[in-house]
This record gives structure tokens, sequence and C-alpha cells, in this order.
């Protein structure tokens, strides 16, 4: 096997309804773009834990992994860069919040997608998506029976029928 150094990026997307979970980013070259809660994996950090970490971070909310929604690819300086947007699930009672990094946080409906002043097209296109589609990769923990973190994103076994 052979191993490169990659950039990974996650981001939880909460959808309720037609509306999606939404950040405005307080910092940065994203400084007023909205998107979703967002960042990068630390060392010794699953990108599926790190999606959550954000999450919190950013809304002061908890949920749980429900699967992966979408997943961007690119070369940045010619090192692959992965961007894993997972389908969250708030835990009850949950009212998010704004956290240091983001100046609001909101459900914005898919109407009002197009008005934005968006982080990137791709980010814009998965919320469209995700408000489209009740589709997603389900997400299978294996910790316990691997002993260490082990997690599996796959089709549902019953997600376009039967073999």
């Amino acid at each position: 096997m052979h191993t490169v150094e990659c950039d990974v990026g996650v981001a939880a997307i909460v959808r309720k309804a037609r509306s999606i979970l939404l950040v405005k980013e307080a910092h940065g070259r994203y400084k007023n773009c909205w998107g979703f809660p967002k960042g990068y994996v630390n060392e010794n950090e699953l990108p599926s834990q790190a999606a959550l970490r954000e999450l919190y971070e950013e809304c002061l909310v908890e949920g749980h992994i429900v699967g992966v929604q979408a997943v961007r690819e690119r070369l940045l300086e010619g090192l692959p860069a992965i961007f894993i947007a997972y389908r969250v699930e708030l835990l009850e009672n949950q009212d998010p919040t704004p956290g240091e990094e983001v100046l609001e946080t909101r459900f914005v409906h898919a109407e009002e997608f197009a008005t934005l002043n968006w982080i990137s097209d791709a980010m814009h296109s998965m919320a469209s998506s995700a408000v489209n589609s009740n589709q997603a990769l389900q997400t299978l923990d294996f910790q316990s029976s691997q002993g260490h973190p082990y997690m599996l994103h796959t089709l549902s076994r019953t997600w376009g029928g039967t073999a």
C-alpha cells in the first residue's frame, strides 16, 4: 500500500423538512458567507467524529451521524483534498446557537438558497441535493467488533430493491 498526504475536510448536513442548518462565517476568506458547519479532521480523529465536533463548536448542538450525503474531491497544490459531508440528526431538544467561529446559525429553506452568498458552488449543490433526496449512504459503526474506530458507509440493503 502506498501512503500519500491528503487534506480532509468534513461538514454536518442537518436537515429539517426542506431546510438545512447553515452557518454564516465570522472570520477568514469566507467571512459573511453561508455554508454547513464544517472544518478539518484532527490527528487521531475519524472524519465522522470531526463532523460532530465541528457541529458542536459552530452551533453548540450535538447529533449523531446518519450517513454520508456527499463527497467532494479535488487536487489542492498537487495533493488530494477530500471533503465529506455527513447527514446528521440532532439529538432531541437541541437549538442551534452561534459558537465563536460563526456570526449566525439558522435553518434555511431551499427556496432561499439562490439568494445566499455561499462559501462555494459545491456547498450550494450539496445543500440542494440534501433537501431534494432522502437518500444517503448509511453509516454502520463496527468499533465494538473491530476493537478500534471503524466506520462503514454503504448503500442500504433495501435501496434500489433486492438482488
